[in-house]
C-alpha cells in the first residue's frame, strides 16, 4: 500500500509520476522518497486510474482499486466508469459489465456515459442488438440517452449495413430532444453509399446541407464514384457545383472517372434519336464538360 499512497501523493502535489510516453520507467515508482504524510483524494486517485488505463496496466488498476478503502478513497461514479472505459478499449467486455455490477455495492448510480461506454464496447463487437438492449434498460432506469449515445448506435448499425434503421434512429433522437450534429448525419450518408444507394445519399446530402452541415471530402468523392459508375450526370453536375461552393477541388482520379462517365453517356445519344425529353439532359452534360474545362484551366 506504501507504493500507492506515495504515487498518489506526488500526483497531489503536482508531480506526474507516470505517462503514456514513459511506461518503460514505471518500476522507478518503487522506489519513490517517503516523507510526504498527506492522502490522496478522489480527484488524484481518478487521474491516475485514467493514466493507468490508458497506458493498459490493468494488474495495476486491479490493485489500485482494491486498496482505494485503505487509502481512504471513496469511490464515485467516474471511478468506475474509468475501469469500464479501459475495460472497453481492451475487449474485456465481461469484465466491463462486472463492473457495472459494482455500482450498487459503492453507493454508486450509473450515469449516461455508464452506458454509452458500455455501448461502444457492444457496437464494436458487433453487438448491436444488445447495445440497444442496453438503452432499453437506461431508459427503464430514468437515465436519457444523449447525442453520444445515438452516434454510437447510429455508427454500429452503419457497420452492420442498416441503413433504414440508423435514418429511424436520426429521427428518433431529434424526438428525444438531442440535436444531431455533423457526425450524425456523416455516419447516415457513409451507410447509404457503403449499401451503394447514390441517390439517395445524394438527397440526404441536400438534406444535411440543408441543415447547416458540411459533407465530408471522402463522401464526395465516394458520391462521384457511385454515380460515375450508375451513369447519373445530372445528379453528378449538382455534385460537382457543390464541392466548388465547399471549396473542395476533385483530385485527378475523379476528374478521369467524371471524363469518362460523361464521354459514354454522350456517345450513347450520338446513336439515338434526340428527343425533347432528352434536351434538358444533354444541356446538363453540356454545362458539365464546361466547368471541367474550367477546373482544369484554372
Amino acid at each position: 500500500m506504501s507504493f500507492i499512497k506515495r504515487f498518489l501523493s506526488q500526483c497531489d502535489q503536482g508531480l506526474w509520476p507516470i505517462s503514456g510516453s514513459n511506461q518503460e520507467n514505471n518500476g522507478d515508482l518503487f522506489d519513490m522518497p517517503k516523507g510526504y504524510n498527506c492522502w490522496p483524494n478522489v480527484k488524484s486517485f481518478n487521474l491516475v486510474l485514467n493514466l493507468l488505463v490508458s497506458a493498459k496496466v490493468f494488474d495495476v488498476v486491479h490493485e489500485l482499486y482494491l486498496q482505494a478503502p485503505m487509502l481512504g478513497i471513496e469511490i464515485d461514479v467516474c471511478s468506475l466508469n474509468i475501469l469500464i472505459k479501459g475495460l472497453c478499449e481492451n475487449g474485456d467486455l465481461e469484465a466491463a459489465f462486472n463492473v457495472l455490477d459494482e455500482f450498487p455495492k459503492q453507493r454508486c448510480e450509473p450515469n449516461v456515459r455508464t452506458f454509452s461506454t458500455l455501448m461502444h464496447g457492444l457496437c464494436e463487437k458487433g453487438k448491436v442488438e444488445e447495445a440497444f438492449g442496453l438503452l432499453e434498460r437506461m431508459e427503464k432506469e430514468g437515465i436519457d440517452a444523449d447525442t453520444i449515445t445515438f452516434n454510437i448506435l447510429i455508427s454500429g448499425l452503419r457497420k452492420q449495413g442498416k441503413v433504414v434503421e440508423g435514418l429511424e434512429l436520426l429521427e428518433r433522437m431529434k424526438f428525444k430532444g438531442c440535436e444531431p450534429y455533423a457526425g450524425s448525419y456523416q455516419e447516415i450518408l457513409y451507410g447509404l453509399l457503403d449499401a451503394e444507394k447514390y441517390v439517395e445519399g445524394k438527397e440526404f446530402m441536400v438534406r444535411m446541407i440543408g441543415v447547416g452541415v458540411d459533407p465530408s471530402f471522402v463522401s464526395y468523392k465516394k458520391l462521384i464514384h457511385g454515380l460515375c459508375k450508375e451513369r447519373l450526370l445530372r445528379d453528378l453536375d449538382w455534385v460537382l457545383k457543390q464541392m466548388a461552393r465547399q471549396g473542395f477541388v476533385p483530385k485527378m482520379g475523379m476528374w478521369v472517372e467524371m471524363v469518362q462517365s460523361v464521354v459514354s453517356v454522350s456517345y450513347s445519344f450520338n446513336h439515338v434519336s434526340i428527343e425533347a425529353e432528352n434536351l434538358s439532359f444533354l444541356i446538363t452534360v453540356q454545362g458539365f464538360m464546361w466547368r471541367l474545362w474550367l477546373f482544369l484551366s484554372a
